[in-house]
């Protein structure tokens, strides 16, 4: 199941690579747009989790599955010498996604954590590269650098690395699983590679896996495998190289804001890093691939990481656009209930609301095309 799921991710960015011509029209880049359009909001009561505190949150969708608004980073980027700035670079092979399961703190504040390396009176150690919230984008560690924010150490033995197995194949992302005598098994064939135990030696089974599954590649037709490790506080074995090798975005969860806007925005920015640095999609993973810990604990819990991809797909296909000269503008007609950003901010009481708007599609040459499009939003629920 994990190997498929990353497998899936993989053909997904394949065909996304191919959703666009070299020189689109207007007409075929409309037609791209008409189909990210939701017709029906699908509006849910969820659970924001973050310890025992846990909140709920009526979370609002758009009326369409792009953000019309550009990244505007606000460079925070913390001093040279701070001690969660070690200063070490590494490629980058992954892009981490966490929130902070913390119901207080802006993008703001938390940036600014990391700048001082203090909360208040006491020390801050962690770090991260992003921070994503309602209050805007900001940036706190140089992408290439080491950031505190995977537990999953960060010396020589943490860095990313790949073994090769001595199996041969063409399938890409095969099952991963482990034999009775502890060795990594691709497909039911065991590998050279012994998987980790837990602290008595224990020989692990495969349910000790996170849920993501674990790093493999071909290379001239022979399987390879990322460097795992178990972690005694999770339970649970998992990847190297998220400290050191991933870019890690935190995204805020804080009480009285909108959380779909900064899932959105979380998106975005995800997609841009992507195009960046020429990785797939399925280099998008959670804390949870590199320790275990249930993070993103609030997408993961509500069942929302596979709808956050999906906004990560439509933004990287509406970046390419972008990149292409094309310009996109959103012009609400009710302003009451939808954004110009196309976020749904209010619904109808009792009633069915229709909210209706024009996006526009503007070619490097000026041309432009214009569409109106409705999106249903269901009515508030009123308690007699």
């Amino acid at each position: 199941m994990k190997s498929l799921s990353l497998k899936l991710y993989l053909f997904i960015s394949f065909l996304l690579l191919f959703t666009y011509s070299a020189n689109p029209s207007l007409e075929e880049v409309m037609d791209y747009v008409s189909t990210i359009v939701n017709e029906k909001s699908r509006i849910n009561d969820i659970k924001v989790w973050g310890g025992e505190a846990n909140y709920n949150h009526n979370l609002k969708p758009s009326v369409a599955k792009y953000l019309f608004e550009d990244i505007y980073m606000v460079e925070n980027i913390a001093p040279e010498g701070n001690p969660n700035r070690p200063g070490d670079t590494h490629d980058k092979v992954y892009i981490c996604v966490h929130d902070t399961g913390d119901f207080s703190f802006g993008a703001e504040q938390w940036s600014n954590a990391v700048y001082n390396a203090r909360i208040g009176s006491r020390p801050y150690e962690a770090s991260f590269q992003y921070v994503i919230g309602n209050d805007g984008y900001y940036h706190n560690i140089p992408d290439d650098e080491t950031a505190y924010h995977a537990g999953d150490g960060a010396q020589p033995a943490s860095w990313f690395e790949e073994y090769p197995t001595n199996l041969y194949g063409t399938k890409e992302h095969p099952h991963v699983s482990i034999s009775p005598d502890g060795f990594y098994t691709f497909d039911g064939q065991k590998t050279n590679i012994t998987a980790p135990t837990n602290t008595e030696g224990k020989i692990l089974t495969e349910e000790y896996i996170n849920d993501l599954g674990i790093f493999t590649s071909i290379k001239e037709g022979q399987y390879f495998i990322g460097k795992t490790w178990y972690s005694k506080t999770y339970d649970k074995i998992a990847n190297k190289g998220g400290n050191t090798h991933s870019i890690g975005i935190e995204s805020c969860v804080n009480k009285g804001t909108d959380i779909y806007l900064t899932i959105q925005r979380l998106a975005k920015l995800v997609a841009k890093l992507l195009d960046q640095y020429k990785l797939g999609f399925d280099r998008i993973v959670q804390h949870h691939y590199f320790s275990g810990k249930d993070c993103p604990q609030t997408m993961r819990t509500e069942g929302y990481w596979e709808h956050f991809l999906e906004l990560v797909r439509t933004e990287y296909q509406m970046l390419m656009y972008k990149k292409l000269g094309f310009k996109f503008e959103l012009n609400s007609y009710d302003k009451e209930y939808v954004n110009n950003l196309g976020r749904v901010i209010n619904r109808g009481k009792r009633i069915v609301v229709n909210a209706h708007y024009l996006i526009k599609v503007t070619d490097n040459e000026g041309n432009s095309l214009e569409k109106v499009f409705c999106t249903e939003i269901p009515p508030e629920l009123i308690l007699e």
